[in-house]
């Protein structure tokens, strides 16, 4: 059991319901306030509210701070850390945040360098903020992967000690992801879950809202954690977009109104949206990235790899997936998922990185 009064959590996106690692740090603190640990998050805000940090956060007005952003806020973060350090407290972070503070615990979402590599770059150097969570990596105590691909890159593009990387995977909480029954529709409608950006696949999205404006049994709904490039699928008759979605309300307004999810990502560490839908009980169609590809190998019900071009063809291959998901029943795929990805599971195996 952890031995400490109080943690740190220095995550500067803090634990909002925005994206799939800020959901996890959600579930860490409760993981940790479950185990009776005072918590303070340590996010960006925090930060920059503080006296000096409302000083110091005037710096980013500069070309020559901000292009280098996430290494000045690595400083200030590492001097909070300093000023407030006692002996009893522990400090968890997701890595760049701590690049120069021996953190406790680094809790690894993904690769930052393999993520670049995944997105197009083409230089081999390690760009500003890997080089950051490299060092960060290094740094740490103990780090707690969220996948063996994520704990197989840290080692290969890092050099970080495997002896010293553990793999939990991220977890589902069923009182908000179960299944729905979708109210009945003379269409199908697929749903896209996640930012409209490029490593997110926005190209193939836009192709695939492109393809759906053709069809009269089809619609597109997109949900989305902020408003940026959502201009791109305006004034497209098929396609409905949602902004600042909740972990209380996306199954609901979101999931539950899915025959499938097109999940065309170009890189994920795990993939939050493909545990999500399936806990669900609904079927998901993706990238070969995160955990989608093992569970596709596993024969997990409702897991399907996209093919590699989006074309006419797509609504022939997703009636094909949402056929196919039928075999088993939504409460089925629900409760297969959750035996796998379960917050007691995770809570548990939680335990064991803290006791080691």
């Amino acid at each position: 059991m952890i031995k400490a009064s109080k943690v740190y959590l220095v995550f500067l996106n803090g634990k909002s319901n925005a994206g799939g690692a800020e959901r996890m740090v959600h579930y860490l603190d409760e993981y940790l306030k479950s185990r009776k640990i005072l918590t303070e998050i340590i996010d960006e805000d925090r930060l920059k509210n503080t006296f000096i940090g409302k000083l110091y956060w005037k710096l980013f007005n500069k070309r020559h701070f901000e292009k280098r952003r996430a290494k000045y806020i690595a400083r200030f973060a590492t001097a909070f850390l300093w000023l407030n350090y006692r002996s009893n407290k522990l400090v968890i972070s997701n890595g760049e945040p701590t690049a120069y503070y021996p953190t406790d615990y680094v809790i690894s979402h993904g690769c930052y360098h393999k993520m670049e590599l995944d997105y197009g770059r083409k230089d081999p150097r390690l760009s500003r903020v890997a080089k950051l969570q490299m060092i960060a990596c290094k740094n740490a105590k103990k780090i707690i992967a969220v996948e063996d691909n994520v704990k197989k890159d840290l080692i290969q593009y890092y050099g970080i000690d495997e002896n010293k990387i553990n793999v939990v995977p991220n977890c589902i909480d069923k009182t908000n992801f179960y299944p729905i029954k979708k109210t009945s529709t003379s269409f199908k409608t697929v749903v896209y879950i996640g930012r409209l950006e490029y490593g997110k696949g926005i190209s193939e999205l836009q192709e695939l809202a492109r393809l759906v404006e053709q069809q009269n049994d089809w619609r597109l709904l997109i949900a989305t954690n902020n408003p940026s490039n959502t201009e791109l699928f305006k004034n497209l008759n098929h396609t409905e977009i949602l902004v600042g979605l909740t972990i209380d309300n996306i199954n609901e307004l979101a999931y539950s109104r899915a025959d499938i999810v097109f999940y065309p990502s170009y890189s994920e560490s795990f993939g939050m949206v493909t545990i999500e839908t399936l806990a669900c009980g609904k079927p998901i169609a993706g990238s070969a990235v995160g955990i989608l590809p093992k569970l596709v190998k596993d024969k997990q019900p409702g897991a399907y790899l996209l093919p590699k071009e989006i074309d006419e063809n797509i609504f022939q291959f997703l009636d094909h997936c949402i056929e196919d998901s039928k075999k088993t029943s939504p409460e089925e795929i629900h409760e297969m998922t959750m035996k796998k990805f379960s917050v007691e599971s995770y809570f548990e195996q939680m335990d064991k990185q803290f006791t080691n």
